[in-house]
């Protein structure tokens, strides 16, 4: 009985450890077939091969698979149950590839972040493997994409057809990263790296998604010349439309630029957002910050509900918070960019409402 209680107690703090097995185990992998398909004769012994292959859900772990030949055709029979948990010739399998990759390009997760979190499941990896399997499951979904264009197709029939949204993305001089997207479905259907947005460039591009997808019922794009070439060109006679947002973007830079540079410039000449800091740290000194009395502070601005009394009250703490609310006006923001987010203006105009606040207090 202790010899039993002990090994149980060995197992769960495997378990707890994240190791299902003490030792490394061995697994046989035999072809899910005995009978030549094509020829009826029964499946001779090629070859036993082991490696070893290591997963999310069992960690490493050594794969025998036996490997059968037809003597009549040659043809030789492999395990499926292993090439489904594992790529041709490689270690790691797909769950841990896709765990990776997801940790890696959704999560936005560094390699050494990655190393603890597979070393948790028992999955010891190093960041150049981890850079190596970001690489593959790159490349995986851009084939299982690529084999989904059929049903996708359909798919986009069904629904009465697609409207082709086409925008490109690019940081500085960095290449462009064009992009085409059914704005039914939100699904992206093709993209491209390309130089810059020119007519030669976009042709084939266009030409791929009109052979993979069919012609579109119409298509939403912004105002770049190259595009419009380019869709004249292999879309004639679709319903052609400009993204409003472009458009209003383009329109608020004409209409709002110039005044709004000159507002950054005047709060960067006046050293405004550094006064305050120097201020907020000397007060920081002075008093003891009350960090629920400073949300409520900046909570009753927010709401329009906060009393002139209570300011009064704590002027010093009051005067603290008011500086720190006034730094969070980038939170105003929504995301989308000049001209719809101006975190400047935000600023000047709760620069206004402090100024009325500490006339009060």
């Amino acid at each position: 009985m202790r010899l039993l209680k002990e090994h149980v107690d060995k197992l769960v703090f495997n378990h707890r450890s994240g190791i299902l097995f003490a030792r490394k185990p061995t697994i046989h992998f035999y072809p899910e077939i005995e009978i030549c398909p094509c020829c009826g004769v029964k499946l001779n012994v090629r070859k036993t091969r082991t490696k070893t292959v290591v997963t999310g859900d069992i960690g490493p772990f050594r794969a025998k698979e036996t490997v059968l030949e037809c003597q009549s055709d040659q043809a030789v029979f492999r395990s499926e149950a292993l090439w489904k948990l594992v790529p041709f010739r490689c270690t790691f399998g797909f769950d841990v590839i896709v765990s990776v990759g997801m940790a890696l390009f959704v999560d936005c997760r560094n390699n050494q972040e990655i190393m603890r979190d597979q070393a948790a499941k028992n999955v010891i990896i190093s960041e150049r493997q981890i850079s190596y399997l970001g690489c593959k499951f790159i490349v995986y979904l851009a084939i299982a994409h690529r084999e989904s264009q059929f049903r996708l197709r359909e798919s986009m029939a069904r629904r009465g057809g697609y409207i082709l949204h086409l925008d490109g993305t690019c940081e500085n001089d960095s290449p462009h990263l064009f992009c085409a997207l059914d704005g039914i479905s939100e699904l992206i259907l093709d993209s491209i790296k390309i130089p810059s947005e020119k007519k030669e460039l976009l042709v084939p591009f266009f030409q791929r998604i009109k052979e993979n997808y069919g012609s579109p019922v119409a298509l939403v794009h912004d105002m770049g010349k190259g595009i419009i070439s380019a869709v004249e060109a292999v879309f004639p006679g679709i319903a052609d439309f400009i993204c409003h947002f472009h458009f209003l973007r383009d329109i608020g830079k004409d209409l709002l630029q110039e005044e709004y540079v000159a507002l950054q410039k005047r709060l960067r000449k006046l050293k405004v957002r550094s006064l305050l800091r120097q201020k907020a740290k000397y007060l920081e000194n002075k008093i003891c910050v009350d960090s629920r009395t400073v949300e409520a502070i900046k909570t009753g601005i927010e709401t329009g509900q906060c009393e002139t009394a209570s300011l009064q009250h704590v002027p010093l703490l009051s005067a603290y918070a008011l500086i720190e609310w006034a730094f969070e006006a980038p939170y105003q923001s929504s995301g989308y960019g000049f001209p719809f987010d101006r975190p400047h203006l935000d600023f000047f105009r709760r620069l206004q409402e402090i100024r009325r606040e500490l006339s009060t207090i």
